[in-house]
């Protein structure tokens, strides 16, 4: 299975990239293949609300040239898709946000009979590290990632929080086994 992670974390080497990490060794130990992006080396506007993209029914059709045309295309090539973020502010990392904010290219005739999207049955999960607890912290973030992937008509297996990460040297062992499950749960 092609699977494309796509890292959101302002910090290299931090928590994010290193539960990230534990997950994609997981999947090509089990003979998978992995495209890791790092969104923050990309250059992704958000999206301008133009519509322009509806007039484009058999591809994504954004008009914005940037760095998510080339996501995109490696979302619809990719058999599973895995967001990786930090939780900043209760939510996705502002690295996410804008090709979030995009994916709107991705969807047609949204709340009729005929809603699709190019990315339609792809195996999707969203991995969280957070400094505190789940609880009154990433409350917000596991309401919004299942909504994302039914607009997107993605196949979710879930939201995935790994509460306390205060460092990667200090990441708790649990999180390890956490993670080799992500991994599982992904492509199941």
């Amino acid at each position: 299975m092609d699977v494309l992670t796509l890292l959101a974390s302002p910090r290299s080497d931090g928590n994010t990239d290193a539960i990230l990490g534990w997950v994609e060794s997981a999947l090509q130990s089990a003979g998978h293949v992995i495209e890791r992006v790092d969104l923050t080396k990309l250059q992704i506007a958000g999206c301008k609300s133009c519509y322009a993209c509806n007039e484009s029914d058999d591809a994504p059709g954004c008009v914005v040239m940037d760095d998510a045309q080339d996501v995109f295309t490696k979302m619809i090539s990719a058999d599973a898709i895995l967001f990786a973020t930090p939780l900043y502010m209760w939510s996705y990392a502002g690295q996410l946000k804008p090709l979030l904010d995009r994916t709107f290219c991705m969807v047609r005739d949204y709340l009729t009979p005929t809603h699709r999207s190019f990315v339609e049955g792809k195996r999707t999960a969203l991995l969280v590290a957070c400094g505190g607890g789940i609880e009154g912290n990433a409350d917000a973030v596991q309401m919004v990632f299942p909504r994302l992937a039914g607009y997107l008509k993605l196949d979710d297996r879930g939201v995935w929080i790994f509460p306390n990460c205060t460092e990667p040297k200090r990441l708790p062992n649990t999180h390890g086994n956490k993670a080799r499950e992500l991994a599982e749960a992904l492509v199941a």
